[in-house]
C-alpha cells in the first residue's frame, strides 16, 4: 500500500474506529415500545437495543401504556427499563393544549412532566456515552443543561412527507394540513440543531431534508429487516398468475397506489393475463380498498398473523406507491422473500435497487404492466428473483444497520468528549 494511501483521511477514520470499538454505556428515550412491536419505530428500536446490547450496557426510557414486563426481550437485554405512563386522556388534554399554545399536535400529545423528570434523573445520575432520542416527539426531553452527546432518529422526514401528501388533501383539510406543515416546520428547526447528530432512514432523504433542516447534522442508517426470518419458503408453492400488494392499509399513500394500479395498471395486464389474481394483503382496509373485493378476482384480507406465506405464494410483488419518502418496507420483504418486484421510482427511493438486475422501476402505466406480464410469464423470473434477494441481504440486514449506526455513536462519543476537553482547557 502507498504512503499517500496510508495518510489518507479515510485510512485513519476506519484505524481510529477500529481500535475505539469499546463498550459504551447507552440511553434510549423512545415514544413507545410495545411487544410486539408494531409501529416502524418501535421495531427500529427493538432492533437496536437487540443488536447494540451484545456489546454495550443499554438503558431504555419509555412511554407505554403495555405491560412492559412481559416484553421479557427488552427486560433481559437492557441494563433498566423505566416506564413512564401517558394515558389516553393525557395525551388528549396535551392536544388542546397544542391547539391553543401553536405547539404541533404531534408533538403536543406526548408532553409529560414525569418523562421530562425521569429522563434529567437519568441523565444526572449516570455517565452515558451516547444518548438517542427516538422521533422528533421526544426532543423535548432533551435538557438544555445537558452537553453529552446526542443523537435524535428522526426516522422519516415529516415535513416532506406532509408536504408531498398534499395530493391527497381535500380542499376542506388543504388549509389545515398547511397551518400543521408551518408548526412542525418551527419546530424541527428549533430542535435539531441541539443534536450532535439527527438521523433519517435513507441517504435520499437527507439530501432532500438538508435545505429544510438549516443547521441540523443530518445523517443516515438504513432501515432493515430480518433476512433470516424473511427468506425463500420452499414448502409453499407459487401460484400462476397471482399479484400482490402489501401494506397498511388505511395509510393514505397505500390506498392512492391501490387505487392507482387497480385502475390504470391491472387492465393492461389483465388484457395480456386474463387469469391474473390481485392479494391486498394489509390490515385496517378502509373502504376504498374493501371495495375492490367486488371482483372475483381480487382477495382484500384484512390484518393476517404472518405476511411470508403470502410473498412466498405470489409470483410478483408490485409497490405502486406515488408518495417520494422514506423506505418502502414492503419492498424489502419481498425481495427478501425472492418475490419479484415492480415499483414505481417512489417505491426504489431509500432503495436504490437497479432496474432490470434486483427489480423492476416504472412510472409509466402501460411499462408497469409489461413488466409485470412478464414476470407472471417467467421471463427473467429467476433472475430478479435471486438477484433481489442478494441486494437485500447485502444492504439492508440489521447487521450491515448496526454497523453504520455503531461507527455513528463512536463518532458522537468521540467528538463530543475531545468539545469536552476543550471547553475545560479555556
Amino acid at each position: 500500500m502507498e504512503w499517500s494511501l496510508l495518510r489518507s483521511d479515510q485510512f485513519y477514520e476506519n484505524f481510529h474506529y477500529t481500535f475505539q470499538q469499546v463498550m459504551m454505556r447507552l440511553l434510549f428515550v423512545t415514544p413507545s415500545a410495545s411487544y410486539p412491536p408494531r409501529a416502524g419505530h418501535e421495531i427500529i428500536t427493538y432492533n437496536y437495543i437487540k443488536y447494540l446490547a451484545q456489546r454495550h450496557l443499554v438503558d431504555l426510557i419509555t412511554f407505554s401504556n403495555d405491560k412492559l414486563s412481559e416484553n421479557e426481550d427488552l427486560i433481559s437485554w437492557c441494563h433498566h427499563v423505566e416506564k413512564v405512563v401517558l394515558k389516553s386522556w393525557q395525551s388528549r388534554i396535551n392536544k388542546v393544549f397544542g391547539i391553543v399554545s401553536g405547539m404541533p399536535l404531534l408533538i403536543s400529545q406526548f408532553k409529560s412532566a414525569k418523562m421530562a423528570q425521569t429522563v434529567q434523573q437519568y441523565l444526572a445520575q449516570n455517565k452515558y456515552d451516547v444518548v438517542l432520542f427516538q422521533l422528533i416527539a421526544m426532543a423535548q426531553y432533551k435538557p438544555d443543561w445537558y452537553h453529552g452527546a446526542v443523537i435524535l432518529n428522526m426516522v422519516d422526514p415529516l415535513v416532506l412527507n406532509y408536504e408531498r401528501s398534499m395530493m391527497w388533501q381535500s380542499w376542506y383539510t388543504r388549509q389545515w394540513a398547511l397551518n400543521r406543515i408551518i408548526r412542525l416546520k418551527k419546530y424541527e428547526l428549533r430542535q435539531t440543531p441541539r443534536f450532535d447528530r439527527v438521523l433519517l432512514l435513507n441517504h435520499a432523504d437527507v439530501s432532500d431534508y438538508k435545505n429544510i433542516l438549516v443547521g441540523a447534522k443530518l445523517d443516515w442508517v438504513p432501515y432493515a429487516i430480518d433476512v433470516d426470518a424473511f427468506c425463500p419458503d420452499d414448502e409453499n408453492r407459487r401460484q400462476n398468475g397471482v399479484i400482490i400488494i402489501t401494506g397498511n392499509m388505511d395509510h393514505l399513500p397505500n390506498v392512492d397506489a391501490v387505487e392507482y394500479f387497480c385502475k390504470e395498471i391491472l387492465p393492461k395486464i389483465r388484457d395480456q393475463v386474463p387469469s391474473t389474481v390481485l392479494w391486498l394483503v394489509g390490515a385496517r382496509p378502509v373502504a376504498a380498498i374493501r371495495k375492490w373485493a367486488r371482483d372475483e378476482q381480487i382477495k382484500v384480507t384484512g390484518a393476517v398473523p404472518d405476511i411470508r406465506p403470502y410473498l412466498s405464494q405470489a409470483m410478483v410483488s408490485v409497490c405502486p406507491v406515488r408518495l417520494k419518502v422514506g423506505t418502502q418496507t414492503k419492498v424489502l420483504e419481498a425481495l427478501a422473500m425472492a418475490t419479484p418486484v415492480v415499483t414505481t421510482s417512489a417505491g426504489n427511493h431509500g432503495i436504490g435497487g437497479i432496474s432490470g438486475e434486483h427489480l423492476y422501476v416504472s412510472d409509466d402505466p402501460s411499462e408497469f404492466a409489461n413488466r409485470v406480464v412478464e414476470l407472471l410469464r417467467g421471463e427473467k423470473w429467476s433472475k430478479l428473483s435471486v438477484n433481489g434477494r442478494r441486494f437485500v441481504v447485502e444492504n439492508f440486514a440489521w447487521k450491515k444497520s448496526m454497523d453504520r449506526l455503531e461507527k455513528i455513536f463512536y463518532e458522537v462519543k468521540r467528538q463530543s468528549t475531545t468539545q469536552h476537553r476543550s471547553h475545560e482547557l479555556h
